[in-house]
């Protein structure tokens, strides 16, 4: 039997961040950053960056996420530096036979 997908198609703010905090200060960052929604961690190092994504979500953009790390204590710097933003098909459907 055959099974088809139909994805469905949303628009989508996606941001790469490196952000540099103090390196006696990086715990208490990344709680801070854990708190925001749309935030996930993906990496750090001993001296104090970390490898964080942003995307939208409901109740708050990419962008305003970004700018309240850049203001956040603890934040030496944040740099975008992956941006995408359009369309991206949502392959998480169920598949009906």
């Amino acid at each position: 039997m055959d099974a088809t997908l139909n994805p469905v198609t949303t628009e989508a703010t996606i941001c790469g961040i490196l952000v540099h905090s103090q390196p006696d200060g990086m715990d208490q960052v990344r709680q801070r950053l854990m708190a925001l929604p749309g935030v996930e961690i993906h990496g750090n190092s001993k001296d104090g960056r970390l490898v964080v994504t942003v995307e939208d979500e409901q109740r708050q953009s990419a962008g305003d996420t970004v700018m309240q790390i850049q203001n956040m204590k603890g934040v030496i710097s944040a740099s975008v530096i992956y941006h995408f933003s359009g369309e991206i098909e949502d392959t998480n459907q169920e598949v009906s036979q």
